[in-house]
């Protein structure tokens, strides 16, 4: 029993067909598992070749069998995502200690200025304290100074000055 040619042609055709349609399942199915939007299997669900099979309503010998080029683009993804994580984790770590290091420098700076207020701080409240002390001084002479003008009513008037700066 022989299989005329116009046969084999209509078989070949509905191979190549049932071929490039199955490739674009799966192609769509590793697509959808990568995005994290998949329609079959579970969110989070691992990119493997069962999953994307699943995925794609296609058996797992099928992907196996005639899809080589989608289960190297699973491989590939499955080699280079945790190095893709690892780099950008150390970006991120990088960065945060850049971050670190500059808030310390603000933090250090905010001190040390802390640290000049109180001194000017303490220095002028020594200095109102010292004025204060003037003022009580002044105000004492001024008031034996009018007590003995009221009180001894003549022109002599003798006044003590003991100030001396503090």
């Amino acid at each position: 029993m022989r299989i005329s040619e116009a046969t084999q042609e209509a078989l070949a055709a509905n191979k190549r067909q049932s071929v490039r349609e199955t490739r674009e399942k799966l192609e769509l199915a590793l697509c959808h598992l990568v995005n994290g939007n998949p329609r079959i299997v579970k969110k989070g669900t691992r990119i493997t070749a069962a999953s994307v099979a699943k995925e794609a309503s296609v058996d797992r010998v099928t992907l196996y069998r005639f899809h080589e080029p989608v289960l190297v683009k699973i491989r590939k993804i499955n080699d280079t995502t945790p190095k893709v994580l690892l780099k950008e984790n150390r970006s991120a770590l990088a960065q945060s200690a850049a971050k670190q290091k500059e808030y310390r420098r603000l933090v250090e700076k905010a001190q040390e200025e802390v640290a000049a207020l109180a001194r000017i701080n303490y220095r002028l409240d020594a200095r109102v304290a010292e004025l204060e002390e003037l003022i009580r001084v002044r105000d004492r002479v001024i008031s034996d100074l009018q007590n003995q003008l009221n009180g001894r009513g003549s022109n002599q008037i003798t006044v003590s000055l003991n100030v001396s700066p503090l």
